[in-house]
Order: C-alpha cells, then sequence, then structure tokens
C-alpha cells in the first residue's frame, strides 16, 4: 500500500506543467509626442509661454530647495506680469513680451 502513494505522487509531480522562464514581450512603442511651441498675442504684444513657466519655476527655485511637483501659471498680459502656484506656494514674476517677426 505504501508503494502505491508514493507512486501516485510521483505521477502527479512528473503530470505538473513545468515551469520556464517567462520571455519578456517587446512592449509597444509609444508614438513620438513633438514638442509643443505655445505664444500668446495680445494687444499686438507676443508672449512665449514656455519661457514664463521657466521663469516661474526660476523664481521659485532662487527662494525653494524642494523639487517641483505641482506647478500653475496665470498670465496677465494686460498688467505684464505672470501669477504662479508652485507646490502652494504664491509669487509672481515680471514678464516682457517677445518680439514678433
Amino acid at each position: 500500500m505504501r508503494k502505491a502513494t508514493t507512486q501516485a505522487a510521483a505521477t502527479t509531480a512528473a503530470d505538473a506543467p513545468k515551469k520556464t522562464r517567462a520571455t519578456r514581450q517587446n512592449a509597444p512603442k509609444k508614438a513620438h509626442t513633438p514638442p509643443v511651441d505655445v505664444h500668446l498675442q495680445v494687444g499686438g504684444q507676443d508672449y512665449d509661454c514656455a519661457a514664463i513657466v521657466e521663469m516661474a519655476r526660476a523664481d521659485y527655485r532662487s527662494t525653494h530647495k524642494t523639487g517641483i511637483h505641482s506647478c500653475r501659471v496665470y498670465i496677465k498680459p494686460e498688467e505684464q506680469v505672470a501669477y504662479y502656484v508652485i507646490n502652494k506656494v504664491e509669487g509672481k514674476v515680471d514678464i516682457s513680451p517677445v518680439e514678433m517677426q
């Protein structure tokens, strides 16, 4: 009787599928997103929005050493000022229009 249980255990182990190393499948490549260049034109003036965002970030970094986790920029061209909220810290930077070509 003891022999039968040993043989049954041996056959179930042999019948079980063998573990194999999973092969990595190539992830589908993401489509390349071209860079976006945003300009705001108001009253004959042209403002480069990317430059304004960088000015706000630079102003924040000059006084804070922590990384930037959130960034909102509000542009008021009639006052030539951009207000920002970065990591719940408010500030403002003076902006100047870009010369139109």
